[in-house]
Order: C-alpha cells, then sequence, then structure tokens
C-alpha cells in the first residue's frame, strides 16, 4: 500500500495565501460600523464564499502534484 506524503512547502504556501485572502476579507469587512456590518456581511456573502471556494481551488493543484508516494508503514 502507498502512503501520499505532502511537500510541506508547497501547503504552506498554500495555505498562507488563502489566510492572506481571508485576512483581506476581513479586515476590509470590519470597516463597516456595527450597525452596518450585518448587512454588508448578507450582500457581501457570495463573494466571500466564491473567493474561498477559488483559493481552496487554486491551491489544490500544487498539492495534488506535491504528493510523493512514500511506502506504508
Amino acid at each position: 500500500m502507498t502512503r501520499l506524503v505532502p511537500v510541506p512547502t508547497v501547503r504552506s504556501a498554500a495555505f498562507g495565501d488563502l489566510f492572506d485572502a481571508v485576512e483581506a476579507l476581513m479586515i476590509r469587512d470590519q470597516a463597516p460600523p456595527d450597525t452596518e456590518r450585518r448587512q454588508a456581511w448578507s450582500a457581501d456573502a457570495e463573494r466571500i464564499t466564491g473567493e474561498i471556494v477559488r483559493h481552496l481551488s487554486l491551491a489544490r493543484a500544487p498539492l495534488s502534484s506535491s504528493f510523493v508516494p512514500t511506502p506504508a508503514a
């Protein structure tokens, strides 16, 4: 049986990109006053979800190609 082992640098870079994008969205979406924040989040929910999905999808390609088969212990 073969076990797949990720290359840490590729995985770290993919997560770093995702977290940077989420952080930017959070900073931007914290700008409205509390009374308007829920309405802004609701209006942007599709865009925010789409942005996260896009980053996860982009991260899949390098992660998939970075797996190296190794013998299972």
